[in-house]
C-alpha cells in the first residue's frame, strides 16, 4: 500500500505541499526565494495583506531628519536561529543544521544573522523538508518530548486530538497567536492520513511538517498595514517578543515572553526591562557568547587554526578548547557578571586549565576544566590582546601577521574601516628565514610604498605591539634571531610599547565603547547601521553609548539600551 506519507513525502516539492494548503501565497514579498506572502485580515501569513522587505534608507521622510527606524528585511532564521528553535520547540538535542548538512548563511556587516543576506536555496529548502521529518518524528517516539506536543490520546481520539495539539503547537511554532482557520488549513492532512488506512499519528506528523516549512516558521515576518508607506509604526506585541528572544537568546520566544505579548503590555518599558533581566539570566543568552561574541571576537576562527607543526612543536589540537574557552569566559564576565567593557582588555584575570596554563607559563592548575587564574604579578598576559587564540588567529600558519592584528583591532575594536588592497598588488609575504630581518623590518617597507603606504600606515604600528606572541600566542623576545621592537602607535598618534600599553589605549580610545554598542546595535537588528542622515541610526547610537558609558560600561544597561531603542521598537515600509 502507498501511504499518505508517501504521497506527500520527499517525491512532492515542499513548495507543492504549502500550496495545497494555502499556506504560501503569490503576493507581497518573500525574501530570497521569489514566494510571496503576506498577512490577511486575520492576522494570518499567507494570500493577501503585504510583508515589506528591501531597503533601510528613506530620504525625504515625511517628519524631518532623524525620524527613520528603518526597514529590516524579512529575516530567515539563520543556521544558530534555526538549531535553538528546533531544540526549544521540540526538544531535541540535535544540531539540525549540521545533521542534515544545511548549506552555510552568509554574513552581512560582519554578521551572519543580517537579513538582507539571508536568502533560501533548494537546498534550504531540502534541509528543512528532512530536519522536520526526521526531528517530528524522534519527539513524537520519546516520551518525554511526545508530552510536550500531544496531551490527549491521540489513538482514542484521532482528529480531535490532533487539532488540540496544533492549536498548542502553532503559536509556539509561529511566535503568534493563531487563528481557527489557520489550523482548519492543517487539518486536511490528518483526514488524508486517516483517509488512506494510516492512524491519526501519521496525519499530526504531516501537519507537523507542513508547519514547521511554512514560512511562518522559517521566517519571522513583520507587518507594515501600509507596506508603500515610509510613516514608522511600532512592531507588533508579537513581532516584538521575537526580536528580543532572537536578539538575546537565537531562539524563540519562551511562555513568559509570549504571556507578555499577548497581555499586551510588552512595549512597557517596565515590562522590557524585566524580560531583558529575566533573559539575560537564563542559561539560552549562552547564544550571546556563541553568536555574537563568537563573531564580533572572532572566536569562531579559533577552530580553524591550524600552525605549521615543523615551526610550533608546541601546539597540539588540546590547546584549541583551551584558547576558545580562555577568550569565551572573559566575555561571559563581561555580558553576565557585570564587568566593565574596558576590562575586555585589560582584565588582570584570565580562566585557564592545566593545558593552557602550561602553555601560558602560569602556576600549575589542576583539570581540564577552566579555573580563574591571577595575572596582577603577570607582565605577559592582559585581556583579549594577549590571548593565544586571537593571536592565533590574526596570524599566518607560519608566522606572525601584523597586518591582520592590526587590522583586527582597527576594524572590529575601534569600528574604523579599512580598504581592501589595490587590484594587482601582491600582498603575500615569505619570512625571512636568514636571521638577518625581523618580520617589523620586512613590513616597515609597506609604508615606503605610497600605494600600500594608506593602510599599512594604520594596521602595521597597531599590529607591532603584538610582536612579543608568536604565531600560535605563545610568548617571546626574538624574531629570528634579533630582538623584538613592539613599539607602535594607534591612529589618534599615542605612542605605546607593547601589547599591555596597547591594550590601555584601546580601553580608554571613546570610540572602543561606541564601536561595541555599534556591533551589538547591528547584531540585534540584523541589518547594517544606516548613514543617511534622516535615518535615526546615528542618533540612537550617539544616545546608546551616552547611555552606556554612563552606566559604568555594563553590557545589561548597553543590550537593555539596545531593545528600548526606537529603531528596535519600530519600522516602517519600503516605500515602494
Amino acid at each position: 500500500m502507498i501511504t499518505s506519507i508517501q504521497r506527500f513525502g520527499r517525491a512532492q516539492s515542499i513548495r507543492t505541499l504549502l500550496l495545497s494548503l494555502g499556506i504560501v501565497g503569490c503576493t507581497g514579498n518573500f525574501s530570497g526565494d521569489g514566494v510571496g506572502t503576506g498577512r490577511g485580515p486575520d492576522g494570518s501569513v499567507g494570500p493577501g495583506g503585504g510583508i515589506s522587505g528591501g531597503g533601510t534608507s528613506a530620504n525625504g521622510q515625511p517628519g524631518g531628519p532623524a525620524t527613520d527606524p528603518g526597514n529590516v528585511t524579512m529575516h530567515r532564521l539563520n543556521l544558530a536561529e534555526y538549531d535553538n528553535t528546533m531544540r526549544d520547540l521540540l526538544g531535541t538535542k540535535k544540531v539540525a543544521s549540521v545533521e542534515y548538512k544545511f548549506p552555510p548563511d552568509d554574513r552581512g556587516a560582519d554578521f551572519d544573522n543580517a537579513s538582507d543576506v539571508l536568502t533560501v536555496s533548494t537546498l534550504h529548502l531540502s534541509g528543512y523538508d528532512t530536519a522536520a521529518s526526521a526531528l517530528i518524528s524522534e519527539a513524537l517516539s520519546s516520551p518525554t518530548q511526545r508530552a510536550q506536543l500531544i496531551g490527549c490520546d491521540l489513538a482514542a481520539q484521532g482528529a480531535a486530538c490532533a487539532r488540540s495539539a496544533l492549536e498548542a503547537f502553532l503559536p509556539r511554532a509561529w511566535r503568534r497567536e493563531v487563528t481557527a482557520t489557520e489550523v482548519d488549513g492543517l487539518m486536511p492532512l490528518v483526514a488524508l492520513a486517516t483517509s488512506q488506512g494510516d492512524s491519526a499519528e501519521v496525519g499530526l506528523k504531516l501537519a507537523l511538517r507542513a508547519a514547521l516549512l511554512s514560512p511562518n516558521f522559517i521566517y519571522r515576518p513583520e507587518i507594515d498595514p501600509m507596506p508603500a508607506s515610509l510613516t514608522p509604526h511600532p512592531l507588533g506585541e508579537y513581532e516584538l517578543a521575537s526580536r528580543v528572544s532572537y536578539f538575546l537568546w537565537s531562539s524563540m520566544p519562551d511562555a513568559g515572553l509570549l504571556a507578555a505579548a499577548k497581555a499586551g503590555n510588552l512595549h512597557d518599558p517596565a515590562t522590557l526591562t524585566t524580560q531583558v533581566s529575566r533573559m539575560l539570566a537564563d542559561p539560552r543568552s549562552q547564544a550571546l557568547i556563541d553568536n555574537f561574541a563568537g563573531q564580533w571576537l572572532f572566536i569562531r576562527l579559533f577552530d580553524e587554526v591550524a600552525p605549521d607543526p615543523t615551526l610550533f612543536p608546541k601546539f597540539d589540537a588540546s590547546l584549541l578548547p583551551a584558547f576558545k574557552t580562555e577568550t569565551e569566559s572573559l566575555f561571559r564576565e563581561f555580558a553576565f557578571n557585570g564587568m566593565p567593557a574596558d576590562q575586555l582588555l585589560t582584565a588582570n584575570f584570565t580562566f585557564a586549565n592545566d593545558r593552557l596554563a602550561q602553555f601560558y607559563g602560569l602556576p600549575a592548575v589542576t583539570g581540564s576544566a577552566p579555573q580563574r587564574v591571577d595575572l596582577s604579578l603577570n607582565t605577559q598576559r592582559r585581556g583579549l590582546l594577549t590571548q593565544a587564540g586571537l593571536l592565533a588567529a590574526n596570524a599566518h600558519p607560519d608566522m606572525t601577521s601584523p597586518v591582520k592584528r592590526g587590522k583586527y583591532v582597527l576594524t572590529q575594536l575601534l569600528c574604523q574601516g579599512v580598504p581592501p588592497p589595490p587590484p594587482n598588488v601582491n600582498t603575500a609575504l615569505a619570512p625571512d628565514r636568514t636571521g638577518v630581518k625581523t618580520l617589523r623590518q620586512t613590513l616597515e617597507s609597506h609604508l615606503l610604498n605610497p600605494t600600500c603606504a594608506s593602510c599599512h600606515s594604520l594596521m602595521d604600528p597597531i599590529g607591532f605591539g603584538m610582536e612579543n606572541y608568536d604565531a600560535i600566542g605563545a610568548y617571546r623576545t626574538i624574531d629570528n634571531t634579533l630582538p623584538i621592537d613592539a613599539t607602535g602607535a594607534v591612529p589618534t598618534g599615542e605612542k605605546f610599547n607593547g601589547a599591555l600599553e596597547l591594550s590601555q589605549l584601546i580601553a580608554k580610545n571613546p570610540e572602543f565603547p561606541k564601536c561595541l554598542a555599534s556591533k551589538l546595535y547591528t547584531y540585534a537588528l540584523g541589518r547594517s547601521v544606516v548613514p543617511d542622515p534622516a535615518h535615526m541610526d546615528a542618533s540612537t547610537l550617539s544616545a546608546i553609548s551616552a547611555q552606556f558609558a554612563k552606566s559604568g560600561l555594563k553590557f545589561s544597561d548597553l543590550a537593555l539600551s539596545v531593545v528600548e531603542s526606537r529603531p528596535f521598537l519600530n519600522r516602517r515600509g519600503d516605500g515602494s
